[in-house]
């Protein structure tokens, strides 16, 4: 497998967000609360599914202790008709 760099135009997402850090990963937890409700939101523009991180400006790669917000998300059209509990 060869890594690609890909530049996408700017995409509306929404989804589900957890902090979590290298050490306490809860990937598995995240998506598996995301996806029995992605099929419920009604303004979804296709079937693809983003991970995404965020981290603070001051992260230290070498803590694995350190907390980043991890998001499973769905591109939507707007953010007009979104689920109250898909946050």
């Amino acid at each position: 497998m060869q890594p690609k760099i890909e530049i996408f135009t700017e995409k509306s997402l929404t989804g589900k967000r957890m902090r979590m850090s290298l050490s306490n990963n809860k990937t598995g937890e995240s998506w598996r609360s995301f996806i029995p409700g992605r099929r419920e939101i009604q303004n979804s523009l296709t079937s693809e599914m983003f991970s995404m991180q965020v981290y603070d400006h001051s992260l230290d790669f070498s803590d694995p202790n350190q907390e980043f917000e991890k998001w499973a998300a769905i591109e939507v059209a707007d953010f007009d008709t979104i689920l109250a509990h898909v946050q």
